[in-house]
């Protein structure tokens, strides 16, 4: 004999402890929701699916299907259980949120689906260790349409969904195990950009104010120490976070002696983005002097201003190759402000 399925109702009364995010999420859902008691046909096709109470889809539902109250509510707590789940499986750090982060992203799912978030530019950015607070209140208020079509409703429900993730509580970042990083965000504005610097994997990665990743590229942030030395001078440069100030374009104004560096070399040769460390960490430790740079005397002069120059330990400035400082970050300059976060190893 085939055990019945549970019953919603009964699994909603049961005297079990219930989850600090069920209770704001329950309270916005239901406004956005609303409560229908009698089956109705999807607004936008006229058909299936055929919903009932808090926005309550499935093979359950059907034509002429009439619930109590309670049986909304349990359907309710249950459909939510299955959005926090999906949440927690796609976003394994929300485990560790407050509830009202927890809460807004649960609605969030409820009314877009799993699937649109595990596709989702939102999802990409979280996991890649952005600010949770700048990556939610970017990326939400976009899904706001429904056929093509801007949705007043939708903009309210993202809106409020945005302001009970903010009212979770400050942003903490998160790294992944083993390393180190920033303990700040930067404040992206239109234009601006944010590079990421590993330097357990040595690369260098660039994203969009919106979130896109433009591109990565080989980068050296190591100086003259061990792996987990960055507090010590001519080590790695410090985990902090970076903002571009100065620009020295070498190669323009000074350039090298025809007699030790072809002509055709010339247009790869030194760059120096200073960088201002933004929490101090630099300061705190007694380092100065940091910046993203290319050419490096110990590779000698031709080596130094080669197009992809080898990628050297210096006193911790970050390196990358002298065609990429050329052709990828230093066009940046002309758009906003570079942003620059360093990862190294924990210890």
């Amino acid at each position: 004999m085939t055990a019945a399925p549970p019953n919603p109702l009964a699994m909603a009364l049961l005297p079990t402890a219930r989850p600090g995010w069920l209770t704001p999420a329950r309270q916005i859902v239901a406004e956005f929701e609303g409560c229908v008691l009698t089956a109705y046909p999807d607004p936008g096709t006229g058909g299936d699916p055929w919903t009932v109470g808090y926005g309550h889809t499935g093979p359950d539902v059907r034509r002429g299907l009439k619930i109590s109250q309670e049986m909304a509510i349990a359907w309710l707590t249950a459909d939510l259980n299955h959005a926090a789940g999906e949440v927690f499986r796609l976003l394994p750090m929300a485990g560790g949120w407050s509830a009202p982060r927890q809460a807004a992203l649960i609605s969030f799912v409820f009314n877009v689906g799993a699937g649109a978030l595990d596709a989702s530019t939102l999802r990409r950015r979280l996991l890649a260790g952005e600010d949770p607070n700048t990556v939610v209140r970017s990326e939400l208020p976009r899904w706001n349409k429904g056929g093509g079509r801007v949705m007043p409703g939708l903009v309210r429900r993202r809106d409020a969904e945005v302001a009970l993730f903010l009212a979770g509580g400050p942003s903490h970042p998160v790294w992944p195990p083993g390393m180190v990083g920033p303990t700040m965000r930067p404040t992206l504005a239109p234009g601006d950009h944010h590079l990421i610097a590993n330097d357990i994997n040595e690369t260098m990665t660039a994203w969009s104010a919106d979130g896109r990743k433009l591109w990565a590229i080989p980068c050296l942030c190591r100086g003259q120490g061990g792996e987990t030395q960055w507090r010590s001078p001519r080590t790695d440069t410090p985990p902090s976070l970076f903002k571009v100030g100065r620009v020295w374009r070498d190669y323009e104004t000074l350039g090298p002696s025809p007699a030790v560096v072809p002509a055709e070399l010339v247009p790869f040769g030194w760059f120096f983005l200073e960088l201002v460390d933004q929490q101090g960490l630099s300061q705190q430790l007694g380092r100065s002097g940091f910046g993203i740079h290319g050419g490096g005397s110990g590779l000698g002069a031709r080596g130094s201003w080669a197009p992809y120059q080898e990628l050297l330990p210096t006193w911790g400035c970050p390196r990358v190759h002298n065609a990429d400082l050329r052709d990828k970050i230093v066009p940046l300059l002309d758009r906003g402000t570079i942003w620059l976060s360093v990862l190294q190893e924990a210890g």
